[in-house]
């Protein structure tokens, strides 16, 4: 007697794409929560409320902490996680332009884009970071690859004619990295008043003067 052979299990491309958008959904809603509640307010009962769907397909998508680093994610960087600037499309085409004011205007346009879409949720990164070990180590992760692109990209910054080739570039990075954080972008636009389009010109002035703010700093194991 011959033995059938296994079948496969069928799985419909439709209803594939309707689970992605309802995480997608959970994930965005969750973003809601947290920025609107923070990490400790915040709970799983609210992010299915806000989402529309059950606190069992809540469940599904990952903890409370591995939620907030979704949401996190996908409100800063898209889905999939953390990118390098090597590995970001659009960031590549800035930074190939000929024209450097002008890519230096569009990269901290891209910035000021993504600062203002996390501003809220970054404060519950923050908090949870205090407390959850998942969520600290994510922060880590990001913090890290900011500082080997900020660090990849001080050649390009010399090579421009913007930044000093004798500055050490952790230096440098260091200094790029506290320009473009979510901190500065936040005590800016809600402590100082700026606006999110004045902070794009501000950081855009920022940045093309960073070679002599930068000359005289010493690297951060000095």
């Amino acid at each position: 007697m011959t033995t059938p052979p296994p079948t496969r299990a069928y799985r419909s491309p439709l209803r594939a794409e309707k689970a992605a958008e309802t995480r997608r959904a959970i994930v965005a809603a969750a973003a809601e929560v947290f920025a609107s509640s923070g990490y400790a307010g915040a709970t799983m009962q609210q992010v299915a409320r806000q989402a529309g769907v059950s606190l069992e397909s809540v469940n599904k998508v990952g903890t409370k902490a591995e939620l907030l680093i979704k949401a996190f994610q996908q409100t800063y960087a898209g889905e999939g996680g953390w990118r390098s600037i090597i590995d970001q499309p659009e960031l590549v085409e800035i930074m190939s332009q000929e024209d450097t004011e002008q890519a230096i205007g569009a990269y901290a346009e891209f910035i000021g884009a993504a600062n203002d879409r996390s501003a809220g949720i970054w404060a519950a990164v923050r908090a949870a970071a205090r407390s959850e070990e998942r969520v600290s180590a994510a922060v880590a992760e990001l913090i890290e690859l900011k500082r080997s692109d900020f660090v990849l990209g001080h050649a390009w910054y010399v090579a421009r004619g913007i930044a000093d080739e004798s500055v050490p570039p952790e230096a440098f990075a260091a200094y790029l990295y506290v320009l473009t954080s979510q901190e500065t972008y936040d005590q800016l636009v809600h402590d100082w008043g700026y606006s999110p389009a004045a902070y794009v010109a501000w950081l855009r002035a920022a940045i093309l003067a960073i070679g002599a703010s930068t000359r005289a700093l010493p690297p951060p194991e000095a």
